[in-house]
């Protein structure tokens, strides 16, 4: 007699993430500790989202995206009345990603013009 799988509430179903991983994951963990400067203009602006980021391209060619700040850090540090837009140029200091062929950086401080934001002072004076 041919054997088949359980499906439906009589399957022991376990979580694909323990309780203790969402917990611990403190949005760091994915960043190297070293500073990057990185000297870009400014493609596609996405400020006003849940995780806000930038799309830049650097002097390279390379595309990269930038993290941004929560939303209430990024109104404190003046980014939201900034209203940047596509062709600004930019200058980020943040941590860039540790995956390999990732073009992904997390933005402690922008500038862009002649403006500068800090997102994460406090961070950035302890690295």
């Amino acid at each position: 007699m041919a054997r088949f799988p359980i499906f439906g509430i009589a399957v022991d179903r376990k979580p694909a993430f323990a309780r203790d991983d969402v917990l611990s994951h403190d949005g760091w963990s994915d960043f190297e500790k070293d500073l990057t400067e990185l000297d870009a203009t400014i493609t596609d602006i996405y400020i006003s989202g849940s995780d806000p980021t930038l799309q830049v391209r650097a002097h390279d060619g390379v595309n990269w995206t930038v993290e941004l700040g929560g939303r209430s850090r990024n109104r404190d540090a003046g980014l939201l009345d900034a209203k940047p837009i596509p062709g600004d140029k930019v200058t980020v200091l943040g941590r860039r990603t540790h995956h390999f062929g990732e073009t992904r950086i997390k933005a402690m401080q922008l500038t862009i013009g002649d403006v500068g934001y800090d997102l994460y002072p406090e961070l950035r004076d302890a690295s």
